[in-house]
Formats: C-alpha cells, sequence, structure tokens
C-alpha cells in the first residue's frame, strides 16, 4: 500500500505582508525624500550662483544709471537755459543754438541687465529665496524698470515735439556745422559721457521773431525739461534701490 505524502505550503501570516509593504513603502519613500532633498540642495546652489551674478547685473545697473543721469541733467540744465535764452535775450542766438542743440544731443535712456533675474524666474527658482523681504525688494526693482519704460516712451513723445517745433526758429545748416567737430567728453564719477556741441563760429538768425514761434518752442523744452527732471528723479531711486538690493544680497548669502 502506497503511503503518499501531501506536502502543505505554509500560509504567511497577514503581520508578514503588512512588514514587507511598510518596509517597501520606506523605501520608496526615503528614496523620494533622498532625490527632492538632493533637488532642493542643488536649487538652492543654483540660486546662490544667479544671485551673485545678480550683483554683477546691479553693479552695471548703477554705473549706467549714473551715466545716463548725468547726461540727463546736462540736458536739463540747457533746455532751462533755453527758456530762459528766448524770453529774455532773443538776440543772444549763439548761445540759443547752441542751447537748443546740445539738449537733443544729450539725452540717454535707462535700461537694465536683468538676465539673472530673467534665468530666476524661467527656472522656477525665485521660490527658494526664503527672504521674504529679499524677494519682495528683487521684485520691486526689476518691476520697476517695466514702468520705467513708459516714462522712455512718454520721454520720446516730448524730444519728438521738440525737433518738430524746431523747424519754426532754427537754422539747419548752422546744426549741421555745430556738429561737425562735436567730441565725446567724460564727466561724473562712473564713466558718464557727454556729447560737446561746437558753439556757432558766427552771430546765426533766427528764422522767426514772432512771439508765438518762440513760445512754441519755448513751451516744448519745457515741457521736454519737466518730463525728464521726472525720468532722472526715478532713475535715482533706483540707482539707490539698486545699492539696497546689494547689501541684501550680500548679507543674506555671506558674499564678500
Amino acid at each position: 500500500m502506497e503511503v503518499h505524502h501531501h506536502s502543505h505550503t505554509a500560509r504567511k501570516k497577514w503581520t508578514h505582508y503588512f512588514w514587507e509593504f511598510l518596509m517597501l513603502f520606506l523605501a520608496v519613500s526615503l528614496g523620494f525624500y533622498a532625490e527632492n532633498t538632493r533637488e532642493v540642495i542643488l536649487h538652492k546652489k543654483e540660486v546662490k550662483t544667479q544671485l551673485n551674478s545678480m550683483l554683477s547685473d546691479l553693479h552695471s545697473d548703477i554705473i549706467l544709471l549714473s551715466s545716463v543721469t548725468d547726461r540727463n541733467s546736462h540736458s536739463a540744465q540747457m533746455a532751462d537755459s533755453l527758456v530762459e535764452l528766448l524770453h529774455s535775450d532773443i538776440t543772444n542766438t549763439p548761445e540759443i543754438y547752441f542751447a537748443a542743440r546740445t539738449v537733443t544731443a544729450n539725452v540717454g535712456y535707462y535700461y537694465t541687465n536683468s538676465k539673472s533675474f530673467d534665468q530666476l524666474k524661467t527656472a522656477g527658482l525665485l521660490r527658494y529665496i526664503k527672504n521674504k523681504d529679499l524677494l519682495d525688494s528683487i521684485g520691486t526693482y526689476y518691476v520697476s524698470f517695466q514702468w520705467l519704460a513708459n516714462q522712455i516712451d512718454l520721454l520720446r513723445l516730448k524730444l519728438d515735439e521738440v525737433h518738430k517745433g524746431n523747424t519754426l526758429l532754427f537754422d539747419s545748416y548752422v546744426f549741421q556745422q555745430m556738429m561737425i567737430n562735436i567730441k565725446v567728453i567724460a564727466s561724473g564719477s562712473l564713466g558718464g559721457q557727454r556729447t560737446n556741441i561746437t558753439k556757432p563760429l558766427l552771430k546765426p538768425s533766427l528764422l522767426s521773431a514772432d512771439s508765438k514761434d518762440i513760445n512754441t518752442v519755448s513751451l516744448n523744452y519745457h515741457y521736454y525739461s519737466s518730463t525728464i527732471k521726472f525720468y532722472i528723479r526715478n532713475a535715482i531711486a533706483l540707482q539707490n534701490r539698486a545699492k539696497g538690493l546689494i547689501e541684501m544680497i550680500k548679507k543674506e548669502y555671506n558674499f564678500d
């Protein structure tokens, strides 16, 4: 009589499955956590790299703001001088021609080097800047340049009106001769430059002595002067903001 031995597969207890699931869950969770931590560390390192580059961008902005402000301040000063001359000494035509041409030759526009900020924004790295005051200051600074772009459009409009109005009083040939030997001279402490116009050699005539024509040109320069002075004030505020932002970044990230 044959004896058959039946093998029975031992059943695993539910606790065994629970521990297997738990170990698998922990392994996956730890792996995910390690990968996430590694990405955060890399992102924070990239943020620091980009903020270090932003310091260079801000320094270049300060230099540009200072240089262009010097040019624009000179232009505004000459516009004010021209308005005064047109109403007090209409016979002093060499100075009138000189002031009128100097104004339009010394206009500059403000721009920012936003490369590092754009990279931070595009890569979604701004959220890794935990200092809210610093993050707000960075955002406010670069948004301000967008607003300043609107002022550029307004300034160009006023300058266009100046150019059109000048046809009432000024001889184009005299302007042409004044531009033959122009020089660019250094000004200011941060490498600023001005365009130095040559004064007329003789005493040129104005194309019109009509008070309405004179007033039209004078008003154009007055409105231009008012606009560019407002433009300058905002640029100076931006320059100070850039300096403050540099100090905040250095302090937060221990840059020298």
